[in-house]
């Protein structure tokens, strides 16, 4: 479900060449048109995936948009000649909020812990005003590609949102996205972790940290336990397929 939006290749992974007013406007456009479909949030992390597995390659690339969430992606489209700007699942969660046009859309939130999701939902009513929140779902922990009860999709349908904001994390998100898009007219957004950071339970790199690429290592010193060993794993990695970009062979 590709728009006709621009993208460039990272690991063979197809990236949307946006910025954030980019990605609000198509955002929006998308919710106003009823078609459903779903936007990822991608860093390295899915890059590095995506080498092994060929499924979560091709969600990836049938995507509405498929923003640059981390900056090795936005640093290999600019090699490539193409003007992108990084695009993060938090802040892009945060920018629909504090757009005018957010009051006008039905927001379902689904993921994360229960209190998780109450301050969510809490604070998405301040912003966007309650009405427009319409629901909302705290999933049990099951494996990645497990099925949703069909009396959770029911209720979500019944709900008639117009965005449904998916936070299960790499890839639970991305899998649960692509299986039920057909399900609802309204665009799924994978944001994982942005759901601790907008309800305030995590905090955040700081800025000049993000700009340099370095966020992950503040999350792994956040939560180094769960953490460090993925990241031990990816970021080399993710240097090598960087590395084979620019010097094939």
């Amino acid at each position: 479900m590709q728009t006709g939006a621009t993208r460039f290749s990272f690991g063979g992974v197809q990236m949307s060449c946006v910025d954030m007013p980019g990605a609000l406007d198509a955002f929006f456009d998308f919710a106003a048109e009823g078609r459903g479909g779903y936007i990822a949030c991608t860093c390295t992390h899915g890059i590095v995936d995506s080498q092994t597995n060929e499924k979560v390659r091709r969600i990836l690339n049938d995507s509405l948009l498929t923003l640059p969430d981390g900056m090795p992606t936005v640093w290999v489209g600019r090699l490539k000649g193409v003007p992108v700007r990084r695009v993060t699942a938090p802040d892009f969660l945060e920018a629909v909020m504090r757009d005018h046009r957010g009051r006008h859309l039905r927001h379902y939130f689904y993921g994360g812990a229960p209190a998780t999701l109450e301050r969510i939902v809490a604070r998405a009513g301040t912003m966007v005003g309650a009405d427009a929140v319409v629901g909302s779902f705290s999933p049990p922990m099951r494996p990645a590609d497990a099925p949703e009860d069909e009396e959770v999709l029911e209720r979500i349908a019944e709900a008639r949102p117009h965005v449904i904001w998916v936070g299960l994390g790499w890839p639970k998100q991305e899998y649960w996205m692509a299986r039920y898009q057909a399900r609802f007219p309204a665009v799924m957004v994978g944001v994982g972790a942005a759901f601790d950071w907008f309800a305030g339970v995590l905090p955040r790199a700081p800025k000049w940290l993000q700009l340099l690429g370095l966020e992950w290592a503040h999350r792994v010193a956040s939560e180094p336990r769960r953490l460090w060993p993925r990241y031990r794993e990816v970021v080399p990695k993710a240097l090598g397929i960087m590395f084979r970009e620019f010097i094939p062979g």
